[in-house]
């Protein structure tokens, strides 16, 4: 019995101690004799590829942290249409709510694990940790700055300046938390892009080739773009 207790301490300290993405995380505040602690709080969950985490209006029990893969947020609208709010990557945060129901729907795109927090648990946690409040809230204005930037890509902009804003996005979010940013990786569907930014498949296309011919993108794959000339396609996206 005291070796299974030791063996579960033991792997609940690793799995923060040892956590890749603490460092991007807003757990990162924490120092190391906070953590034990900390993972006490927490539980790691995986997902397969377009399972949902969660579903807009479901009672939000729960908060998350990715630590593997990305997440598609997207809200329902009336006449059955998904307006997508953005794709998240490790380091992450998510999980917001209004009067008790999540605000929007999560999908795990690919394989994704996650530290999931039973919100209840957190707020205790964080009324003796007021130094994770501040981290915490930064995290939150990641989700309005998603929603920010898509009304951006959605304002004013052509087809053209709505993909390239888009890759630029995409290539901040990756340095953001230390990724390489080029060539920048694309998990989600072309429909996902095209639905994020307003256009239809066809014009995703046509808008990529664009950027191919003019030498502003090498498209390396499905799935991922090499960016030739960062100075060009921000000025694409401006």
């Amino acid at each position: 019995m005291q070796s299974a207790q030791l063996n579960k301490e033991f792997n609940e300290k690793s799995r923060c101690s040892e956590c890749n993405i603490r460092p991007y995380s807003f757990c990162r505040c924490l120092q190391e004799e906070k953590l034990k602690e900390f993972s006490n709080i927490s539980s790691e969950k995986k997902f397969e590829n377009k399972t949902n985490i969660f579903l807009q209006q479901d009672d939000a029990k729960n908060i998350y942290n990715i630590t593997e893969g990305n997440v598609k947020i997207y809200q329902l609208i009336d006449d059955g249409r998904i307006q997508i709010i953005g794709f998240l990557y490790p380091g992450d945060f998510f999980g917001s709510y209004k009067n008790g129901k999540y605000n929007y729907c999560a999908e795990a795109i690919g394989q994704v694990r996650v530290c999931v927090f039973e919100q209840k648990k957190l707020d205790e946690y964080i009324d003796k940790n007021m130094v994770l409040a501040k981290e915490l809230l930064n995290q939150t204005s990641h989700e309005l700055t998603l929603a920010q930037d898509r009304m951006g890509v959605l304002g004013k902009l052509d087809a053209t300046e709505r993909l390239a804003k888009f890759l630029m996005n995409i290539s901040d979010q990756r340095k953001r938390i230390g990724w390489q940013n080029n060539p920048i990786s694309l998990p989600m569907t072309r429909q996902d892009i095209a639905d994020y930014l307003g256009l239809t498949i066809e014009t995703v296309s046509r808008e990529v080739s664009k950027l191919k011919t003019s030498n502003i993108v090498k498209v390396l794959s499905s799935k991922q773009i090499y960016i030739n000339d960062f100075d060009k396609l921000s000025n694409l996206s401006k």
